[in-house]
C-alpha cells in the first residue's frame, strides 16, 4: 500500500486571504513524501497510535487534508513523540512532517495532504 503525503499551497480567494498587494504564491504541491509498503503505518505504530492520533486517523484508502487546528494538533503530537524509536528512514519522514506542520502554522495558505490507494 502506498501513501503519498504532500505539502500544498491551496488556492484561496484574494479577498479572504489577508494578504497585501503583490504576486500571489503559486498554488499546488511544494514537497512530497511517498511511503511504500506500509512504512507510514509502521512509523505510526512505532510511535504509538495513542500518541499520534491525528496521524493514526489518516484514511489509508482515500484523501485526508490537515490544516488549521488539525495541523496544530499534529505538531504537538510529533513534537512530544520519541522519534528516536523509529528507523532512520521513518524518523526522517516524521521529522519532515513536523517541519511541514510548523510551516503550515506560520503560513495559513499551506496544508498537508495524504492520499492513500
Amino acid at each position: 500500500m502506498t501513501l503519498v503525503v504532500e505539502l500544498r499551497r491551496g488556492g484561496c480567494s484574494p479577498s479572504r486571504s489577508g494578504r497585501g498587494p503583490g504576486a500571489r504564491p503559486a498554488a499546488g504541491t511544494l514537497e512530497r513524501i511517498v511511503f511504500d509498503d506500509d512504512a507510514f503505518w509502521a512509523a505510526v505504530e512505532g510511535l504509538g497510535r495513542h500518541r499520534v492520533p491525528t496521524l493514526a486517523d489518516v484514511d489509508p484508502y482515500g484523501d485526508t487534508r490537515l490544516r488549521g487546528e488539525a495541523v496544530e494538533q499534529m505538531v504537538r503530537e510529533l513534537a512530544g513523540a520519541d522519534l528516536a524509536r523509529l528507523r532512520s528512514r521513518d524518523r526522517e519522514a516524521m521529522t519532515t512532517l513536523l517541519a511541514w506542520g510548523r510551516r503550515c502554522r506560520a503560513d495559513k495558505g499551506l496544508r498537508i495532504g495524504f492520499s492513500g490507494d
